[in-house]
Parts: C-alpha cells; structure tokens; sequence
C-alpha cells in the first residue's frame, strides 16, 4: 500500500464474509465487514478488496475472529468502506459461542437497531450500508437457480493463476441463489427479500451437494438455514449490508443466531 496521510492502524471483530466475487479490477476478492473495537464507541467496517484465498493459511481468519491490520480510505463512497492492507494483518482470539454467545453478544448489541425499515432510512440520511437488527417473521428461505453464464472477463479471471497460493482451486459460481422472504419490527413493514451472499451459505451447499446430492443437499440448507438458524429456539438478527451501485438494495450479508 502506497504511503497516505489516512492510513491508520485497526482493531476490529470480523463478523461476516462475503462469498468471493470475480472482478477484472480485482480479481477475485472478498467483501468483509466487521465492528471496530478499538474505538471509543463501537463503529462498523467494511474491508475491500479482500483477496481471501490468497492469503498465507496462518492468515486466514474466521468469522468472530479479531484482526488487526492497516487500513486507508477507500474509493468507494459509502462511509464505512476501508481499503485494507492484508499484508499487515496479525490475527487475535475467535470469540466463543458459550454462555449464549456473551463474548459476540458484547460486540454487536450496541449496533443493534430497531429494523430493515429503519436502516433503510438511516441510508438516505446517512448513507449508512451496514446494520444487524431482529426481524419480527422470518417467512421464507427461497432457493432459486441462478444459470447465468459468467461474463467473458469473469472467465478471464478464472483463468489466471494465483502467484501466491500455486495450488488454489478454481472459484465455484454457485448455480442457486438463496434469499430471505421476512418482515422487520415495524408494523406496517410491508416484507422484505433479500439475497444472502454469506461465504458460509454457499460453503454449506457445497458441503451438502458433495454429501447428499443436489436435491437431497438443498433440503438440507433450508433446514438449517430456515428451521434452524431461523428457529424458535434462536434470537435471531440479519447482518445486512447495501450496494455501491445500488444504495437502497440491501443484502443478508449473514445471520447471528444466538440461543434465546
């Protein structure tokens, strides 16, 4: 990263991944977002690019995990957006999930907000792109295939090697996508759908096309992802995040699931 008066040291909680994008700018690159905690009040980040699966195995951090690493400001407008300098990055301690997820519970409750509706507002006062907040009724999880062919510079990118990592597989495009169908606390909410593009939904396909078959595979993430994730037993919240090019059209970047 080249020497600039905004360059600052962070400390942040990594709590969602992005599945990897195909960019001819950047490769293949990572969408995170994480809660500063070295702050005096909590703020969220969004890092980008990310180039994940090239990074040193030691470098690969988890979700709930603190980093720490050097970070600039980004070209993308949105306020939360930081360009990271992942040659920097140092890992700390995952934070657990026992006593109900106390630890990940200390880092995101302050950015907690009422609704989907309500950061929507905050955006066109704000231009706030990031939020959690508990939706009132999850309805729906909706597989659709998504059959779209990749363009002809997404192939490029494909094609090229990785100078760092010799061996990588090639990027899967995953042939189905996955959305929420819910309503937020608002009472005249009117519903929401919304596209998930967490790495772990598309991770789970992966794992359960390999172990059961595509059909029996898809059951499967709707279990999880609806019945499970989304169940009575579960305080669920939405982790979402918005579009450079589309600053009203959010996505479920992923979910916090902690036992009621």
């Amino acid at each position: 990263m080249a020497a600039s008066r905004d360059v600052e040291t962070a400390r942040l909680v990594v709590v969602v991944k992005g599945y990897p994008t195909l960019s001819q700018t950047y490769d293949e690159a990572v969408c995170v977002a994480g809660v500063r905690i070295d702050t005096s009040q909590a703020q969220w980040i969004r890092l980008y690019p990310v180039r994940f699966r090239d990074l040193e195995f030691s470098k690969r951090f988890r979700k709930y995990q603190a980093i720490t690493l050097r970070i600039s400001s980004a070209s993308d407008p949105r306020p939360e957006s930081r360009r990271p300098d992942t040659s920097s990055l140092a890992l700390g301690d995952v934070l657990p999930t026992d006593h109900r997820w106390a630890k990940r519970w200390e880092v995101v409750r302050p950015l907690v907000v009422e609704s989907m509706c309500s950061i929507q507002h905050q955006q066109t006062i704000y231009r706030t792109s990031l939020g959690i907040f508990k939706p009132r009724e999850v309805i729906d999880f909706i597989i659709t295939p998504d059959n779209a062919p990749l363009r002809a510079g997404q192939r490029a990118v494909l094609a090229q090697p990785s100078l760092f990592v010799p061996n990588k597989t090639q990027l899967e495009k995953i042939p189905f996508r996955f959305s929420y169908r819910y309503r937020c606390a608002i009472t005249n909410c009117n519903g929401h759908e919304q596209t998930i593009i967490d790495w772990e939904a598309a991770q789970a396909f992966r794992t359960f096309r390999r172990l059961y078959g595509e059909q029996e595979g898809l059951a499967r993430m709707r279990d999880k992802w609806l019945g499970e994730m989304c169940g009575p037993t579960k305080d669920t919240h939405f982790f979402v995040g918005n579009q450079h090019q589309h600053p009203l059209a959010f996505l479920v970047l992923g979910v916090f699931w902690p036992p009621v």
